[in-house]
């Protein structure tokens, strides 16, 4: 089971708060999940990488500088994902009946709505691993040879070099963005994918196009990420079908599971954008 939940708050005072909020947002996460299992909720606390939910950082509000300025009134929104049943069963419980207000970093926020209806918001869900896969991999016509994918908050790789140092790799690289997918999928999913996935995406799989810019996120313990935002398209090297429509289910699991690193933390916040993507296997 997978989903993503959208609350969708307010503030009676002006108030400014950190850009990132993203640590918060994990924090108010598990308070949420506390109070309906604190059991699950301290299982995810102490639970190792990688984390069956994602949480983003506050969006809406004035940026300034590293801070963010939110008007009395005016809507802001945050979203927590949940990759299997038992997270995303509490998340649906939320959307049916939210609290009535949250408190982020100090700051109160009255609860305006709370959905997991991709029409009610566009960064709301919910589905089943089996029901996406069926969806994708049966879909008729031709199988799209390209993958468009938004990446709205700093996406980055954390990986190790020659020398066995850890390094950051802000670049939406194929066999990166796609692997990061994969291995989220292999924990979590009931539905196995090949994993000689992660090879195919290094050697068929290019980055044909881009639009990104990097931005860095200051996290409350005093440390900062670098990452990349923008959009980023990839194509295939061959009309492989079943490739191609593993390609794209990864893609839509990208919303749930989020890409790279931190993204319990507000980072890799990502989205497949489905048009414009006119290339396909014709």
């Amino acid at each position: 089971m997978l989903a993503s939940l959208v609350l969708t708050v307010r503030t009676e005072h002006e108030a400014v708060v950190p850009r990132n909020l993203g640590w918060a947002s994990h924090a108010l996460f598990l308070r949420l999940l506390a109070e309906r299992d604190a059991g699950l909720a301290g299982e995810l606390h102490d639970g190792m990488a990688p984390r069956p939910f994602t949480c983003s950082s506050l969006v809406g509000g004035a940026p300034q500088g590293p801070m963010l300025r939110l008007a009395p009134g005016a809507q802001a929104w945050l979203r927590f994902t949940g990759l299997t049943a038992p997270v995303s069963r509490h998340l649906l419980a939320i959307a049916a009946n939210p609290p009535a207000e949250v408190e982020l970093d100090g700051q109160v926020l009255q609860v305006c709505a709370a959905t997991v209806d991709a029409q009610a918001h566009p960064w709301a869900a919910s589905d089943g691993y089996r029901e996406l896969c069926e969806r994708i991999l049966h879909a008729p016509g031709p199988v799209p040879r390209r993958v468009r994918l938004e990446f709205a908050s700093p996406t980055t790789f954390h990986t190790r070099n020659a020398a066995g140092q850890r390094v950051n790799i802000p670049l939406p690289l194929p066999h990166l963005v796609f692997g990061s997918l994969l291995d989220r999928w292999q924990a979590f999913s009931p539905v196995a994918v090949d994993p000689d996935l992660r090879q195919y995406a290094q050697e068929m799989v290019v980055l044909s196009r881009c639009s990104v810019r990097t931005r860095t996120l200051a996290f409350k313990e005093g440390g900062s990420e670098t990452g990349f935002v923008g959009e980023a398209v990839f194509s295939t090297l061959n009309a492989d079908r079943y490739w191609g429509r593993v390609l794209q289910v990864l893609a839509a699991y990208a919303l749930y599971a989020g890409v790279g690193a931190k993204t319990t933390m507000g980072m890799g916040q990502a989205m497949r954008m489905l048009e414009p993507c006119a290339g396909t296997d014709q």
